[in-house]
């Protein structure tokens, strides 16, 4: 069953997320598995292609196994596991750092990492959930997400992450008026590298803003507006617009992600 993770911004607005259940964090780590398979072919084409080092490399192992073809075989696992480790950790690392808590097979699944208070990774966080990769990897462990209430394995529960459903489930009534947005309706516009700058957390926070505007006391959504528009151009690096304008703002910068997202430019 799915659990939901609440946090509240520092525009103080609550955002729910649900967690990624297991079956669909295991298809995501067998789509990554598939292409770290691929890269490890990709290695050993690339080592018989050259041919003179692979060469003096199986020189140097039956020198070292002093002619016993099984304790030659046994450097050559070794070190493709030594690749397989290296290539392991560098792929989720940089994929999970570059693509905002995601792998390419995360991404299939639309599933993504967070901390545990919501927001985005950070380069220590992932550092500590990918060293406990192979810890995790072992049969004791995969009782751990079954007991974890957010079903977090021992490399989350060290890093203090979570891993989450991307976007949620049910579709948001104003993502569903923006996303019909063409570009030519914007007031404001936004370049890609814009786009890029802000997190996943800062357009949860606006979606869920814009969905309650029309709820709010009038002060507070004065409030809240002017607070996450003043804070969301400083990261954009663009100027605040006037207070008339600031709804108006929040939307064409959400209907631009919309559009990025449908692209598949995220």
């Amino acid at each position: 069953m799915h659990q939901s993770l609440r946090f509240e911004t520092p525009e103080n607005v609550t955002v729910e997320y649900r967690t990624a259940g297991l079956g669909t964090r295991f298809v995501a780590w067998f789509v990554d598995q598939l292409i770290l398979w691929l890269f490890m072919f990709v290695v050993f084409i690339v080592l018989l292609v050259v041919g003179a080092s692979f060469d003096e490399t199986l020189k140097g192992l039956r020198a070292q196994s002093d002619g016993r073809p099984d304790r030659a075989m046994m450097y050559l696992m070794g070190f493709m596991a030594l690749i397989w480790g290296l290539g392991s950790f560098v792929y989720f690392g940089c994929s999970e750092l570059f693509m905002r808590g995601q792998t390419l097979g995360k991404r299939k699944l639309g599933i993504r990492v967070v901390k545990a208070n919501g927001f985005q990774l950070d380069a220590t966080s992932i550092l500590l959930r990918n060293l406990f990769r192979v810890l995790d990897h072992l049969p004791p462990m995969w009782l751990v997400p079954l007991l974890s209430r957010l079903s977090q394995r021992a490399g989350d529960l060290v890093a203090g992450t979570v891993v989450i459903a991307d976007g949620g489930g049910q579709i948001s009534e104003i993502r569903s008026q923006l996303s019909a947005r063409r570009y030519e309706e914007a007031q404001f516009r936004f370049d890609q590298r814009q786009l890029g700058r802000l997190t996943s957390e800062d357009y949860a926070a606006i979606e869920q803003l814009l969905e309650r505007e029309a709820s709010l006391p009038e002060a507070q959504r004065s409030w809240l507006i002017e607070t996450c528009v003043r804070r969301v151009a400083k990261k954009l690096g663009v100027e605040a617009p006037p207070v008339e304008a600031q709804s108006q703002f929040l939307r064409d910068l959400f209907a631009a992600e919309l559009r990025r997202q449908e692209r598949k430019l995220v």
